[in-house]
C-alpha cells in the first residue's frame, strides 16, 4: 500500500503546512522536517528548519540555504536503516541530479542533531547540509512509504539485511535491530548485533547466543510505552512459547543500553537478554504496525 503524500511548494516565512514529515531535530532542539528544493539544475533533498524560516540542501561540499522549496506532507512513513548508498524498497524519491540520477531521502545524527539529506546511490553515500558544510555518512536511516513488515533470514557472519528495524544500542554504542530466533521449540524475539556478529534471545534466566536468526525489516513502525505484560493493539508478532503462547516484541533501557527482547503476557513483563541473564522490566516500550 502506498503511503499518501504530496510535496506543497512553501517559503521560509510560512511556517510549516500541515501533516509535513518530521525527519529530526538540530542541535538546539528545533525540530526538521523534510524538504526538496531546485539548484544548479538539481533537485535536491532538504532539511527544513521552520523556527528559523530556513531550508537548506548539500551541493559541492557546500551547506546551501534556499528561501523557496517544497514540503514533504502526509502519513505512512518510517526510517529504516541502509549503508553503502543502498536503498530499500518503498524508499521516498527526494529528487535528481542534473544527469538523472535519483536521489532518495535518508538521515543521520551529526553533533547532537538528526539531520535530513541525500542519498547518492553512485557515490554509496548520505550527504547531509550542515554547518556550511556537505558531511558524507556510510550508515544512516531512509524514509520508506508504508509497507508491512518483514522477516528475513540472516546468520552472524551475514551482512545486515537492507531496511532492517534498529531497535536500539549496547552499553558500548553499538546498534541492536530486532531479531527473532527458535530455541527449546520456542520462537524467541531477539537481539542482533551486526557489529559483534552475534544475536541473543533470552530464556530460563539465561541470556543464549544464536548464530542463525531472523531480522524484521522494512514495515511503517513506532515503539510506544506499555507494562507489566500489556500489549497494545497492533503489536508486532515476536514468536510463541511451546505451549502456543504469543510473544511480542518490546525494548527497555538497561545498564545504558536500550535492548529489545519478548513482551510475555502471561508473565505480566517484558524479558530482554543482557549480560549473560534474562532480565525482567515491568516498563517498557512494545513495537506496533502503524
Amino acid at each position: 500500500m502506498a503511503p499518501c503524500f504530496n510535496w506543497i511548494k512553501w517559503t521560509s516565512h510560512q511556517g510549516i503546512p500541515p501533516m509535513a514529515v518530521h525527519a529530526g531535530h538540530d542541535q538546539d532542539g528545533s525540530p526538521i522536517y523534510v524538504g526538496r528544493a531546485c539548484h544548479e539544475c538539481d533537485l535536491l533533498p532538504a532539511k527544513v528548519i521552520p523556527t528559523k524560516q530556513a531550508c537548506y540542501v548539500s551541493h559541492n561540499g557546500m551547506e546551501i540555504f534556499k528561501p523557496s522549496f517544497e514540503v514533504l506532507t502526509g502519513t505512512g512513513f518510517t526510517w529504516v536503516h541502509s549503508t553503502n548508498g543502498q536503498i530499500p524498497k518503498g524508499a521516498v524519491l527526494g529528487g535528481h541530479t542534473r544527469c538523472g540520477e535519483q536521489l532518495h531521502i535518508g538521515r543521520a545524527h551529526h553533533e547532537c542533531s538528526l539531520t535530513p539529506g541525500k542519498i547518492h546511490r553512485s557515490h554509496g553515500c548520505l550527504y547531509i547540509p550542515f554547518g556550511g558544510a556537505e558531511h558524507s555518512y556510510k550508515h544512516y536511516e531512509v524514509l520508506i512509504g508504508q509497507q508491512r513488515s518483514t522477516w528475513k533470514h540472516c546468520s552472524a557472519y551475514a551482512p545486515i539485511p537492507s531496511g532492517a528495524i534498529l531497535a536500539g544500542k549496547d552499553s558500548d554504542g553499538s546498534p541492536i535491530y530486532v531479531g527473532r530466533a527458535n530455541h527449546e521449540c520456542e520462537l524467541l524475539p531477539a537481539k542482533v548485533l551486526p557489529t559483534k556478529k552475534v544475536a541473543y534471545v533470552s530464556y530460563a534466566g539465561r541470556e543464549i547466543s544464536k548464530q542463525t536468526y531472523e531480522v524484521l525489516c522494512n514495515g511503517n513502525v513506532s515503539w510506544v510505552p506499555c507494562n507489566n505484560g500489556y500489549v497494545p493493539p497492533k503489536a508486532v508478532v515476536g514468536g510463541h512459547t511451546r505451549c502456543g503462547e504469543t510473544l511480542y516484541v518490546g525494548r527497555a533501557r538497561h545498564c545504558s543500553a536500550l535492548t529489545p527482547g519478548k513482551i510475555h503476557p502471561s508473565h505480566k513483563t517484558l524479558y530482554i537478554p543482557y549480560g549473560g541473564s534474562e532480565i525482567s522490566v515491568k516498563n517498557y516500550e512494545a513495537l506496533i504496525e502503524n
